[in-house]
């Protein structure tokens, strides 16, 4: 049976996007079918404690194998510090790791009771943290009995064992449907161009620092930088977006060719930050 991949590597709100587009335009030549063999890794053994499933009676022993894979997404770009918010079970965390599950499966114990088997599949570079950070570790655990809980429609024990195995049985091959780089790519183009036409008034704060520093923060309306530039005047900064200039008077002059002048963009809040060396006046300024 295909499955469609839980979210993209890089933008955690690709499948927003992705889920409202395809009302319109998705086709099926967007996606590229592969067949994956996933990698065995470790096991976590639990039992169910509530269920609203007949197939699923409570007690039920219950398998996750967690297994590895380079054709499933990556895990979103994020510095360490948004990883360990994650980690910590914040809601608002933006850090996401993509997983594939594979179909229910049941084998028989000695007793000849049916046990539940699960094959929750990451991106290898996932695996490969989790092998060496035991945090890391449960939270694709944590991940992985989450989705089993809500795809089987039961309540999972968090008291668990590892068995000493990679797998518990043979994990079966899947096929998956992925979105094509192109198709993604289209997506965040089309996101990059909405940005632009949000309302959008420049507003640059000013600070000095230090007596001899100007410091100019300009709040942008995009985060590809490939879409603007800027001029420095000794009176005014030039701010160009998609041809269209907008002129900064500055509160003093500056040294347009000092070597400590510097200007920085910061992604998470949009801030251009522009530091300049305001010129010595008789007034004692160096």
């Amino acid at each position: 049976m295909n499955q469609l991949a839980s979210s993209f590597a890089n933008d955690p709100k690709a499948m927003d996007r992705l889920a409202s587009s395809a009302l319109n335009n998705v086709t099926a030549d967007d996606f590229d079918t592969v067949a994956v063999q996933p990698h065995p890794g470790f096991v976590c053994k639990t039992h169910i404690v509530n269920s609203k499933n007949p197939k699923h009676p409570v007690g039920k022993v219950v398998y996750i194998n967690i297994c590895h894979a380079s054709e499933i997404p990556e895990p979103t770009l994020a510095s360490e510090k948004d990883i360990q918010i994650a980690l910590n079970g914040d809601p608002d965390s933006t850090y996401r790791v993509p997983l594939s599950m594979g179909q229910a499966r049941t084998d028989k114990d000695n007793a000849g009771r049916l046990n539940l088997i699960m094959d929750s599949c990451f991106h290898t570079r996932a695996y490969i943290r989790a092998e060496r950070d035991l945090e890391y570790r449960l939270y694709l655990l944590e991940l992985s009995i989450e989705y089993v809980e809500d795809n089987e429609n039961v309540v999972l024990s968090r008291e668990f064992t590892m068995p000493n195995v990679i797998s518990k049985g043979q994990i079966p091959k899947r096929i998956l449907r992925l979105p094509k780089p192109s198709f993604i790519s289209s997506l965040t183009i089309d996101k990059k161009k909405s940005e632009l036409y949000l309302p959008w008034e420049c507003k640059p704060r000013f600070s000095v620092f230090k007596g001899n520093t100007l410091i100019v923060v300009i709040p942008m309306p995009t985060v590809d930088t490939m879409l603007w530039t800027l001029d420095i005047e000794p009176n005014a900064l030039i701010q160009t977006i998609q041809g269209k200039s907008s002129t900064i008077t500055l509160p003093h002059t500056v040294d347009v060719t000092h070597v400590d002048n510097s200007a920085e963009f910061y992604k998470k809040s949009k801030d251009l930050v522009v530091r300049l060396t305001i010129v010595a006046t008789n007034g004692g300024n160096e």
